[in-house]
């Protein structure tokens, strides 16, 4: 699994990855990161607040990590495999560090393919379909032309989202159900939505008309710059149109 993402140019990690590592609930990590006994000064340079998306689409918190704040925290962290995780995070601190030092273009893991082949839709009955299947053409094109920085980047939760308001009150959209998405991480199982078959062009339409041209611009824009990603922003603000346009 990923432990470290750059960030502002730097190597960092996250509350998610430490908790998803270390095998704790993310909330009982932001807990411990809360807790800390450290000065305001060490908490402001090495602790920064952000948000990430859930998969229904709300804006969850989220910490991320310098070295610095990653060796307080873990430290006092116990179990049979904690000095091991911790030896793990730390060989990924240098190994990245030393990419970028070679000035080198770190190489991310593809966090959508990896996400597609864990078949995590495989309870989606067949009489349905669902979002996440549906919308791999957006995103490998994030993957392949933008990049993604972490695992949780969810465009999938952003294209439900807007979907299921776009649908409201369509005189094709009929009941849809649900299945079991499974996520390999502390995230687990979560209900998501299916439809049936009789809506599927709509949505294709839909999601190249108008989410791919309209919205996916602004969930990558108003992702990266929570983030404060100046990086992935450029790639944003420079790649996509030409890549809208030629589409």
């Amino acid at each position: 699994m990923q432990l470290v993402i750059t960030y502002k140019e730097k190597v960092t990690t996250t509350s998610l990855l430490v908790a998803e590592k270390f095998g704790k609930e993310h909330k009982n990590v932001l807990e411990d990161i809360q807790n800390l006994e450290c000065s305001p000064i060490f908490r402001e340079l090495n602790f920064e607040p952000s948000s990430y998306k859930s998969a229904q689409n709300k804006d969850m918190p989220v910490y991320i990590l310098t070295r610095d704040a990653f060796t307080m925290l873990v430290m006092s962290f116990t179990g049979s495999s904690a000095a091991k995780f911790r030896e793990e995070f730390i060989e990924e601190f240098n190994r990245m560090e030393a990419v970028l030092r070679q000035g080198k273009t770190p190489v991310l893991i593809p966090t959508y393919q990896m996400r597609i082949l864990s078949e995590s839709t495989k309870s989606c009955p067949y009489t349905h379909w669902n979002i996440f299947d549906a919308s791999h053409s957006i995103m490998m094109l994030i993957e392949k032309h933008i990049g993604s920085v972490n695992k949780y980047d969810l465009v999938d939760g952003s294209i439900g989202y807007r979907w299921a308001k776009y649908r409201e009150g369509k005189d094709w959209a009929v009941t849809y159900s649900f299945y079991t998405h499974e996520y390999d991480d502390a995230r687990g199982s979560v209900e998501c939505k299916c439809y049936q078959h009789s809506e599927f062009g709509h949505f294709k339409k839909w999601l190249n008309e108008v989410y791919k041209q309209t919205y996916l611009p602004e969930y990558l824009k108003s992702k990266y710059e929570k983030e404060r990603n100046a990086v992935m922003l450029d790639k944003v603000h420079e790649i996509l149109p030409k890549l809208l346009k030629a589409s």
